[in-house]
C-alpha cells in the first residue's frame, strides 16, 4: 500500500499586516449569535482545490505537470465576507477577492486543465475566497445574518499572488496544521 498525504492547492497569505486586519474582521463577528470556531491566523489560504488522501506518487506527478506553467502575478483585492451555503444557513464565513478575482479564476482553470491531463476531474463553480470561521450552531439566526451583512464590504487589503503551494494537512484535536510540500512560483 502506497503512502498517502492529505493535501490541497492554495495560496498562502504571508503578509502580516494583513493576517493582522482579517483578525480584527474575525474578531467583529457576532460569538453570541453563533458558535464561531475561528481559523488561526497562520493557516487562512486561499484553497485552489482540495484533493484529501493522495498517494506521493500522485503529488510528485502533479508537481511535475504543474511545474511548467505560466502566469504573471498579480494583485488581489481582500475584501467581503461572505457565508456558504449562504449567510442564513452558514457553515463557513469567508472573506473574498473583489478586485482580480477573474486572474484567480484563470490560474485555476490553468491548473485544472493540467491536472485534467493526470485524470483528475474539472471542477466548476470556484469561488474566490479565504475561509476564516467555521460555524459549530446557531444561536441567533438574525444575529449572525446581520453580523455578515455588516462586514460585507469590509477590506483587508491588497496582496500580489506571485505563487502557489501544495500544501499538507494533517488533522490534530486542536486543529489542523499546515506543511507547505512545493511551491511554484510565477513564470512569464
Amino acid at each position: 500500500m502506497s503512502e498517502k498525504m492529505r493535501v490541497f492547492l492554495s495560496i498562502d497569505i504571508r503578509d502580516d499586516a494583513l493576517l493582522a486586519r482579517i483578525s480584527r474582521i474575525q474578531s467583529r463577528l457576532d460569538s453570541k449569535a453563533a458558535k464561531l470556531k475561528l481559523v488561526e491566523k497562520n493557516n487562512i489560504h486561499f484553497t485552489l482545490r482540495f484533493f484529501g488522501d493522495t498517494p506521493v506518487s500522485r503529488i510528485d506527478e502533479m508537481r511535475k505537470a504543474l511545474g511548467v506553467l505560466q502566469f504573471s502575478p498579480f494583485t488581489i483585492q481582500v475584501e467581503g465576507i461572505g457565508a456558504f451555503p449562504n449567510p442564513r444557513r452558514p457553515n463557513v464565513i469567508w472573506i473574498g477577492v473583489s478586485q482580480n478575482a477573474q486572474e484567480m479564476t484563470d490560474l485555476k482553470e490553468r491548473i485544472d486543465t493540467e491536472l485534467a491531463n493526470l485524470g483528475y476531474p474539472l471542477e466548476k463553480g470556484f469561488k474566490a475566497h479565504a475561509t476564516i470561521a467555521r460555524v459549530r450552531a446557531v444561536n441567533d439566526r438574525e444575529g449572525i445574518v446581520k453580523s455578515l451583512e455588516s462586514l460585507v464590504r469590509e477590506s483587508a487589503g491588497t496582496m500580489t499572488v506571485s505563487s502557489f503551494q501544495m500544501t499538507k494537512s494533517t488533522l490534530t484535536s486542536p486543529g489542523p496544521i499546515y506543511e507547505t510540500l512545493w511551491e511554484i512560483p510565477e513564470k512569464r
